[in-house]
C-alpha cells in the first residue's frame, strides 16, 4: 500500500461532522437567483380564486401557493412531469427553499395540475401581466402574434379519419340493406313490401335502432313460427349479422360525433388533430396562438384547428388586456379579423396575403389586375385598361366554410369585349365579357392596413414582429425544451402551456434582474 508523501493542505472534510446551529437553506441560494424571482412574484399574488375551490374537511392540503410555486419553479427549470418534480423537492436545495420542506408526491403534484389550478390559470396569468405592467416590463401597446404547433401526448400510429368514418359506415349502411333484404325474403313479405322492386329502387333508407329493432323482431317471429330448423339457423345467423353491422355504424357515428369539423383524431388524446409539423410530419398536435409584448407572452390560446386565421378571433377573446396595436403575419389578414380588431379598437397592423406582392413591379406594372382597375366612387363603376367601362351587375355573398362568416361581393362586368384587342392579355374566356369579384369592406380594411403598415411605426413594428414573438416560440421549443405537452385534453393542455408561458416570463424577468444588479 503506496504512503502519502504529498505536504499539501486540505480543507476540512469530515461527513459525521455536527453543527452547532442548523444551516438555514436562504443562505445557500444567490441574491438574484431565479427561484427567488419566482417566490416574489407569487407572493404577490392574488390566491384567493384558488384556496376558494378547497371545500375543506378531512385531513390538510398543501397550501396552493406553495404548489404555484413549485409548478411555475420546475417549468422554468425544464422539469414538466409530477415525479420529476417530487424527486427535485427532496434532493434540489432551492426545491426545498421554495416549498419550506413540504414533500408532496408525485400524485399530489399532477391532481393539483390537471384539476384545481386548471380553474384558476387564467386570473393567475392575467395577475403576472399586470405585475408586469406595474414594474415596467410591458405597456400593452404593441403586441405581436403567430402561431406554432406542439405535440400532442398521443399515439401518431391511432388516428381516426373523418373520411374514413364516413366511407366505412356507408359501407355498413349498405351491408344492413342487404340483409334485410334476405330478411324480408326469409319472412315471405317481399312480394307486399316492395313488389317486382328491389331494395335500390325502393331508395335508401336510414339506418337506426327501430329499423334494426324491427328486422330482429321479423326473425323473431321466423325463429317462433318455423319448424323448419334450417330456416331458424339462417334466421339466428342474419340477426347475428344485423347486430354486427349496427355496432359498426354506431362506432363510426361516434367517431364522427368526436370529429365534428376536425379531419379526425387520435384515440389516445380525442381532443388532438392531425397537423403538419415543421418537418412536415403528420402528428397529433394542438395549435397554440400567442401574443407578446418585449418578448413577454402577454396572451394565449390552444386550437384544434391549424389554420391561424381562424384561430384568431378565440385568441382575440381570450387576451387578458387587450393592446393598442397588434401586429401579425398575412395568414391572418381577412376581413373578419379585420373586423374584429375594429370592433376592439384595437389598431390594424396585420398583414393580408398579397401584401408583399403588391410591394413588387411585376404586380405595380400588370395593369389587367382588378386591383390597378380604376374605380369610380361617384358612378360606382370600374375602367379598366382599354378604357371600357365595368358596370355593377349585382351582389353575391359567401360565408365562409368553418367559421361562418359571412362576406358580401360586387360583380361588375364589362359590356364588349369581343373588339378590344387586348381581350386575350385581360380575360380567360374568350365567349364571355370581363368580370371582376370585388370585396368593398375587404378593400378598405387592406387599404388601412396598407397605410400602417408603411408608415414609419408600422416599418418598426414589422421589423420588431420576427424577433419578438419568434423568440418566444423559440426559447420555449428549444431552451425550455418544450415541444410535447405531457397532458391530454384541450382543458388540460391550456392549463399546461400557460404554465410554460408563465414560466417563460419569469426567466425573462430573471435575466432583466440580472442585468439590472450587474
Amino acid at each position: 500500500m503506496s504512503k502519502v508523501t504529498s505536504k499539501a493542505v486540505f480543507k476540512a472534510y469530515n461527513q459525521q461532522q455536527v453543527l452547532l446551529l442548523p444551516p438555514q437553506l436562504d443562505e445557500l441560494i444567490p441574491t438574484h437567483h431565479l427561484v427567488r424571482v419566482v417566490n416574489t412574484v407569487v407572493e404577490q399574488m392574488d390566491l384567493s380564486d384558488l384556496i376558494n375551490q378547497y371545500e375543506g374537511g378531512g385531513t390538510s392540503s398543501y397550501h396552493p401557493k406553495m404548489m404555484v410555486k413549485v409548478l411555475l419553479y420546475g417549468y422554468a427549470m425544464k422539469i414538466y412531469t409530477g415525479r420529476k418534480l417530487a424527486k427535485a423537492l427532496q434532493q434540489d436545495v432551492t426545491f426545498m427553499w421554495l416549498a419550506a420542506y413540504n414533500r408532496p408526491d408525485f400524485r399530489t403534484l399532477n391532481l393539483f395540475r390537471s384539476g384545481i389550478l386548471k380553474e384558476a390559470i387564467e386570473e393567475l396569468f392575467k395577475q403576472l401581466l399586470l405585475f408586469l405592467v406595474d414594474y415596467g416590463y410591458i405597456k400593452i401597446e404593441n403586441y405581436f402574434t403567430d402561431g406554432s404547433t406542439f405535440s400532442a401526448d398521443a399515439n401518431k400510429h391511432k388516428m381516426v379519419w373523418k373520411k374514413n368514418a364516413e366511407r366505412y359506415k356507408l359501407l355498413a349502411e349498405d351491408k344492413c340493406r342487404a340483409l334485410f333484404q334476405q330478411i324480408d325474403i326469409l319472412n315471405q313479405e317481399e312480394e307486399k313490401q316492395y313488389g317486382e322492386l328491389d331494395l335500390e329502387e325502393m331508395g335508401k333508407q336510414p339506418i337506426d335502432q327501430q329499423t334494426v329493432a324491427r328486422q330482429v323482431e321479423k326473425l323473431n317471429q321466423v325463429i317462433g313460427k318455423t319448424s323448419d330448423n334450417r330456416s331458424a339457423r339462417k334466421a339466428e345467423a342474419l340477426k347475428k349479422k344485423v347486430k354486427e353491422q349496427q355496432e359498426k355504424i354506431e362506432r363510426y357515428d361516434e367517431q364522427l360525433t368526436i370529429s365534428a369539423q376536425r379531419s379526425g383524431y387520435s384515440k389516445t388524446d380525442t381532443d388532438a388533430t392531425a397537423m403538419f409539423m415543421k418537418n412536415q410530419e403528420l402528428l397529433p398536435a394542438y395549435n397554440v396562438v400567442a401574443s407578446s409584448e418585449n418578448q413577454f407572452i402577454t396572451g394565449l390560446s390552444v386550437h384544434q384547428n391549424p389554420n391561424d386565421a381562424t384561430c384568431f378571433k378565440e385568441h382575440l377573446e381570450q387576451l387578458p388586456l387587450k393592446p393598442a396595436s397588434i401586429t401579425a403575419d398575412s395568414i391572418f389578414g381577412t376581413e373578419q379579423n379585420y373586423e374584429l380588431l375594429e370592433r376592439y379598437d384595437i389598431e390594424n397592423y396585420l398583414k393580408f396575403p398579397t401584401f408583399h406582392r403588391e410591394q413588387t413591379r411585376s404586380f405595380k406594372t400588370n395593369l389587367f389586375l382588378k386591383e390597378n382597375f380604376t374605380y369610380h366612387p361617384e358612378s360606382d363603376t370600374y375602367t379598366c385598361p382599354n378604357n371600357q367601362t365595368l358596370h355593377y351587375r349585382n351582389t353575391e355573398a359567401s360565408r365562409h366554410k368553418k367559421t361562418g362568416y359571412l362576406s358580401v361581393y360586387k360583380i361588375y362586368q364589362a359590356e364588349n369585349c369581343h373588339a378590344c384587342t387586348l381581350a386575350s392579355q385581360c380575360k380567360k374566356s374568350q365567349e364571355r365579357n370581363r368580370t371582376i369579384k370585388v370585396n368593398p369592406q375587404l378593400d378598405y380594411y387592406k387599404s388601412q392596413a396598407r397605410t400602417n403598415l408603411n408608415s414609419q411605426k408600422g416599418l418598426a413594428l414589422r421589423r420588431a414582429r420576427g424577433i419578438e414573438i419568434e423568440s418566444c416560440f423559440g426559447d420555449i421549443k428549444h431552451n425550455m425544451n418544450f415541444r410535447r405537452f405531457h397532458l391530454r385534453g384541450l382543458r388540460k393542455v391550456k392549463t399546461e402551456f400557460s404554465l410554460v408561458a408563465l414560466a417563460h416570463n419569469l426567466r425573462k424577468m430573471h435575466l432583466q434582474v440580472i442585468q439590472k444588479a450587474a
